[in-house]
C-alpha cells in the first residue's frame, strides 16, 4: 500500500514529501503521514515528534498612494480643471493650492495637505463631495505611480 511520508532534514523541517510503500534510506527521517490531518507539507516543522504548521504569510505592504502630478491632472475633468485654474486667477487661497500642486514632486492622496486642499476646493464649489472623494479614493492605477 503506498503512503505519504515527510522528509525530515537535519533542521527539523519537512523538505520533501513523498509517496511510497515503505521509507527509503536516503537520507533524512521519514515518518508516515497516514491519518494526519492537516497533513503536514514543505516548510513545516517537525519538533519532539510534532508536526508545526509555519505560520501565515504576513499580509502584503500596500503599495503608498502616491501618483504623478499629470495623474492627478486627468483625475479632475477638463471642466473642473478649467474651473480650478479659472479660480486661481482671483481667489488667493485657490491659487496657493495650485502654487503648492505645481511645485509638488509627486502627489500623495493620503497626505493630510492633499485631503485638505481637495476639500477646499469643494468648499469653494469647484468640486462636488463625490467627485472629491473619488479624486482621493479610486484605486492608483499602474500608470499613475511615479
Amino acid at each position: 500500500m503506498t503512503k505519504r511520508f515527510a522528509i525530515i532534514d537535519g533542521a527539523d523541517c519537512v523538505c520533501n514529501v513523498v509517496l511510497g510503500d515503505d521509507p527509503l534510506d536516503a537520507g533524512g527521517l521519514w515518518v508516515d503521514l497516514t491519518g494526519l490531518d492537516p497533513e503536514p507539507s514543505i516548510g513545516w516543522s517537525y519538533v519532539n515528534g510534532v508536526f508545526i504548521a509555519p505560520p501565515p504569510p504576513s499580509p502584503p505592504i500596500p503599495e503608498p498612494n502616491i501618483i504623478t502630478k499629470i495623474a492627478m491632472i486627468t483625475r479632475f475633468t477638463d471642466s473642473e480643471f478649467v474651473g480650478i485654474l479659472t479660480a486661481a486667477k482671483t481667489d488667493p487661497e485657490v491659487e496657493g493650492w495650485y502654487a503648492r500642486f505645481s511645485a509638488a514632486n509627486t502627489i500623495n492622496l493620503d497626505d493630510a495637505r492633499t485631503v485638505s486642499g481637495v476639500n477646499m476646493l469643494v468648499n469653494k464649489t469647484l468640486l462636488t463631495q463625490a467627485r472629491a472623494t473619488a479624486i482621493l479614493t479610486d484605486p492608483v492605477q499602474p500608470a499613475e505611480r511615479p
